[in-house]
């Protein structure tokens, strides 16, 4: 087993995949450390009782040209298995049915249609498509961005644009300031609506969002959004093929314990980091520079070398979220087409809030009709997630199994009173997950998913920056600056390992 690597990749989420395929391309020797089984993180699938599952509902876009996995995919020529959606998602609220167009001028007639608010409305979505694109363009260009120095800013200058000053200043007012501005804010069911879009995207809502970063979060829908044949997995796999052609290794059941820097021998300047693991036989590995997929909390409680981190990190405890998650096979006819051209996305609101720090809604994602390994024989595999508040406090108590049971016939009754096609004695097999399952699946700290909320960026400066304190160990991940969702870790990714070669250069 070789134990001295060029880059070591701490856990195989999507953004440390991305920053590990950028440097093995580059001529590195990368090798990735996995506490699972398989690679994704908290975008992955899993075996369960025969049956493929999605770690949790979720939504896939960044594919058109400029945005984060366009580029993945051109750069690196890499071809994804992907089903296109002709819908985006459909919302369920009182009683009524949004269906997000993925035509933008389409939404704006059926928000207009659902909520009212004229050219007002119309304003606030064109609005939010300019701040959206011009946001995304921006963090592509900005690779320095949070400015660590001087020399970050003389770096990034040079790709400074006009109308990079309208998501710069929409990054510090609320949503909430720009509806009052247009005089949109008076319709609750429109505040309703908004507020759990954003919790989805964003982590928070319309009175603590900053508008900016609101922005690329409602207008995903507008993307084009795809399935993954055999399921999410699908994507960490295609680019682990691709790391691995190029002389890059992944090691499973490998949770990292330790982290610590040192000179090396022979009076050189050099210095390495040693990555311990709880593996029983290979568990101590050497590494030039080191990238850091984990959550920030997580990576601030195995080294003592990254004081500045921990110390910011202490800044961003409260308020992270973590999530209750189910997976459900159920035996459908092909021949309905009920369920048959059914939208594999779909937002349920909810008459009132979950038990035991619950959300408002769930969101809910089925497999594809013509995916063979998730839809087999008519059989649909569903995913819903949910919000899950303090999740800290949810452990392994005498009450444990009861409040999992009380969480998972709230969902079936919700399930079964929007879908005609949902049927509780056809179900095949379900299961359902806490922040506790999280936690032990993946090792993130009190199971918290989804990244920090946008709430804590009003200053966008104050981000954190995908390089750390030491210039050789570098940050990805839903928990560093862009963070959430899957094309924006997968920029971070890119970003952080450009980054890091143009520093070498300067």
């Amino acid at each position: 087993m070789d134990t001295f690597w060029d880059v070591v990749v701490l856990g195989s989420g999507l953004g440390g995949l991305s920053a590990a395929l950028s440097f093995s391309e580059k001529g590195k020797r990368v090798l990735i450390l996995e506490k699972g089984t398989s690679p994704g993180g908290c975008a992955s699938s899993f075996q369960k009782n025969g049956y493929l599952f999605e770690s949790g509902a979720t939504t896939l876009v960044g594919f058109e040209p400029g945005l984060p996995l366009h580029k993945l995919s051109t750069e690196f020529q890499i071809q994804f298995p992907l089903y296109p959606l002709e819908r985006s998602m459909i919302v369920h609220l009182n009683g009524k049915t949004i269906e997000r167009h993925r035509d933008p001028l389409e939404w704006i007639v059926e928000a207009k249609r659902m909520f009212g608010g004229g050219w007002r409305m119309h304003m606030f979505w064109k609005l939010c498509y300019f701040v959206s694109d011009s946001l995304w363009s921006l963090s592509a260009r900005y690779k320095f961005f949070p400015f660590r120095n001087f020399s970050d800013v003389g770096k990034t200058i040079f790709q400074f644009q006009l109308r990079d000053l309208i998501p710069l200043v929409f990054s510090f007012v609320s949503v909430r300031f720009v509806l009052r501005c247009l005089g949109l804010w008076h319709n609750k069911e429109w505040i309703q609506f908004l507020d759990e879009q954003l919790l989805i995207t964003n982590q928070t809502t319309t009175n603590k969002a900053p508008f900016a970063m609101a922005a690329v979060g409602l207008t995903y829908p507008q993307l084009q959004n795809y399935a993954v044949k055999g399921g999410m997995v699908s994507l960490a796999e295609t680019i682990l093929g691709k790391i691995e052609s190029n002389k890059g290794k992944i090691l499973y059941k490998q949770e990292v314990t330790g982290l610590s820097k040192f000179a090396s021998s022979k009076g050189s300047l050099k210095t390495f980091w040693e990555i311990q693991t709880k593996h029983r036989e290979h568990f101590r590995f050497f590494g030039r520079v080191v990238v850091s997929n984990l959550p920030i909390w997580n990576l601030t409680e195995i080294t003592e070398d990254l004081p500045k981190l921990k110390s910011k990190v202490k800044k961003f405890e409260k308020g992270i979220w973590g999530a209750f998650t189910m997976g459900l096979a159920i035996q459908t006819d092909p021949l309905d087409l009920s369920i048959a051209s059914e939208c594999l996305h779909h937002q349920i609101h909810l008459r009132k809030p979950l038990p035991y720090g619950g959300g408002n809604s769930i969101f809910l994602s089925l497999s594809h009709l013509d995916d063979p390994i998730r839809s087999p024989n008519g059989i649909r595999i569903l995913s819903v997630s949910t919000h899950i508040g303090n999740p800290e406090f949810w452990v392994r108590d005498a009450l444990y199994q009861e409040k999992k049971k009380k969480l998972e016939t709230i969902i079936l009754q919700t399930l079964q009173a929007e879908f005609p096609w949902f049927q509780k004695e056809k179900i095949l097999f379900l299961h359902s997950a806490t922040p506790v399952t999280w936690q032990t699946w993946t090792g993130r700290k009190f199971g918290r998913v989804g990244g920090i909320p946008s709430s804590y960026f009003f200053n966008p400066f104050r981000m954190i920056r995908n390089c750390s304190e030491d210039p050789n160990l570098l940050l990805t991940g839903d928990t560093v600056y862009p963070g959430q969702g899957i094309p924006a870790v997968v920029m971070g990714g890119l970003n952080a390992v450009e980054q890091y070669f143009d520093r070498k250069r300067g």
